[in-house]
């Protein structure tokens, strides 16, 4: 038996119903990319929707079944998951050594056949990378190892999260620089010129009376692009928006993340989008998937629980403001989402040193990438028979 460093990591990127799930396999490949121990591995993303890839790299030719992008100066290799002959083909004359698999995505049926029908000649590792949550439960399941059809595709679960026993965020340097410029500035006070709304469909009505009450013709309102910019575009028509509005378009990973380092204030969606608000420092309430019997407000609170030591009393501002959100039990006109909403903007002042502090600990536990390389290196060889 012959044993070796690992050289291959493979990503898949099932998406499934939006761009968060390529989005995060994207900034783990940058990541990872910026990391010391990148020069030592081929890495290889394997997605089923490369027009989703596109929307946030703009190097990704949606129409090609293999292609190569570049991440610095290295070289990314792209393969269209549902391209079976081409990927069996290649894949099995260059199997895997590596496996992250993104979101409990399973494997494409042509890698299947090479893992569990034609075995390779050592053993391929499967990490699993698994969904964000602030839950208690995630501390138990990190690095826990999990069965698969055969000893010789052993599995793990990595799980990023919000505590030091778990794999931590994808983190973001662009982000301390706008604690800085908030911090420093000479009246401790960032002005809320540019404000980012990002969102599922739903009535938005009350969020723009709310805002209606607070912000002015020198206020920027950036809505993204995707499912819910038209509800937010209609509302802000319906209620005579009187802050300025620009629509955006679907930018590169990189853009966005300058765009959202920018604001000073955020409504944001989705898992990707809230880690990285998190990191930001910046106020923002979060819009959590809607699941079915509300389960989101779970992770909502879970989330809550996650920020509130960070905070005074001020912090009812951000409960109320982040479960009147994610609650759709509610009536059109909605009041309580527009008093939530105002009361978390008249006092976002008082909001920031607590988001500043959240951001600063989830920091200090590490970069998510660079605990998985660390993780790869000490406790991965692949043995070859």
């Amino acid at each position: 038996m012959l044993s070796s460093s690992v050289k291959d990591i493979t990503i898949l990127a099932d998406v499934v119903d939006n761009f968060g799930d390529i989005g995060v396999a994207w900034r783990l490949t940058r990541n990872i990319i910026h990391s010391s121990q990148s020069e030592a591995y081929n890495i290889r993303i394997v997605t089923n929707n490369l027009k989703a890839f596109h929307n946030i790299n703009n190097q990704i030719d949606p129409n090609l079944s293999y292609q190569k992008c570049k991440c610095e100066t290295k070289e990314i290799e792209v393969y269209d998951w549902t391209d079976y002959d081409f990927c069996y083909r290649t894949f099995t004359e260059s199997p895997p050594e590596v496996i992250l698999e993104m979101f409990q995505c399973g494997q494409p049926d042509w890698l299947e056949k090479i893992l569990f029908e034609d075995r390779v000649s050592y053993k391929v590792h499967i990490i699993m990378i698994d969904y964000l949550s602030a839950e208690p439960w995630v501390d138990d399941f990190h690095c826990l190892k999990s069965l698969t059809r055969t000893a010789l595709v052993p599995k793990v679960n990595f799980m990023p999260g919000f505590t030091q026993k778990t794999g931590g965020l994808l983190l973001n340097t662009l982000f301390p620089v706008h604690k800085e410029k908030c911090i420093n500035s000479h009246n401790n006070n960032c002005q809320l010129s540019q404000v980012l709304f990002f969102a599922y469909n739903r009535d938005w009505a009350p969020v723009i009376r709310a805002m209606n009450r607070v912000f002015t013709s020198e206020t920027t309102v950036k809505i993204a692009g995707g499912a819910g910019q038209n509800s937010i575009l209609e509302a802000c028509q319906n209620e005579k928006a009187n802050f300025k509005t620009e629509k955006l378009t679907f930018m590169d990973q990189e853009k966005w993340d300058q765009n959202m380092a920018s604001m000073d204030f955020m409504i944001i969606r989705g898992e990707d989008s809230m880690a990285q608000g998190c990191l930001s420092g910046i106020p923002f309430i979060w819009q959590a998937y809607p699941q079915q019997n509300d389960f989101q407000a779970v992770k909502v609170e879970a989330l809550l629980t996650r920020m509130e030591p960070h905070f005074g009393t001020e912090f009812i501002y951000v409960k109320n403001a982040w479960n009147e959100m994610n609650n759709y039990q509610v009536s059109k006109d909605n009041a309580q989402l527009e008093n939530a909403v105002y009361d978390f903007l008249t006092n976002i002042e008082s909001l920031k040193k607590g988001f500043q502090s959240f951001a600063s600990s989830l920091r200090s536990n590490g970069n998510l990438a660079e605990n998985l390389m660390t993780f790869i290196e000490k406790n991965i060889k692949i043995e070859k028979y």
